[in-house]
């Protein structure tokens, strides 16, 4: 099946989301501490964040002295996201909508979760490394599910039915 136009503005859409996504991150340390207006839109960003990730300043990374917007994993999360849209269309055509098995989901979320168990366990307490790199895997395994998943449901609600691949 060949590309359609659709995929692509599809496909651009989310990359555009998570590169502004992973900008906001880094703007609002950046603009941390500034007056007017820099300072206000960073003031927001970390505002905005704050509502998915708890940006606790012993977890996260620092740009001169204002932390980024989100914790170390929720920042490999969305970079790998990012990392994992743009490799994409080189791993897989965007004509291909069946989704891969939840097994490749499945590992990356398990280690994230036994990675968290055991520091709550005081067992093995997590650090830097260990939350990106199971934020990592994560974020750059999503766009594989995500991206499929989006261009399946708009073949599902905005063609007609005989447009829709079959197996």
């Amino acid at each position: 099946m060949k590309i359609e136009r659709y995929q692509k503005v599809i496909y651009i859409i989310i990359l555009l989301i998570a590169v502004i996504w992973c900008a906001g991150i880094l703007v609002a340390p950046l603009w941390a501490g500034a007056d007017g207006i820099k300072g206000s839109i960073s003031d927001g960003i970390y505002s905005f964040y704050s509502s998915s990730c708890h940006q606790l300043e012993s977890r996260s990374h620092f740009l001169g002295e204002h932390k980024f917007g989100v914790c170390s994993r929720c920042t490999a999360i969305y970079f790998g996201f990012l990392l994992g849209v743009i490799a994409y269309p080189f791993v897989r055509k965007l004509s291909h909508i069946d989704l891969p098995s939840l097994f490749y989901l499945f590992i990356p979320v398990a280690l994230m979760l036994l990675d968290v168990a055991l520091d709550l366990a005081d067992v093995q307490k997590n650090s830097f490394i260990t939350r990106e790199i199971t934020g990592g895997i994560i974020g750059v395994i999503l766009p594989f599910f995500i991206i499929p998943g989006i261009i399946r449901v708009f073949y599902e609600y905005f063609l007609p039915p005989n447009v829709i691949p079959k197996k």
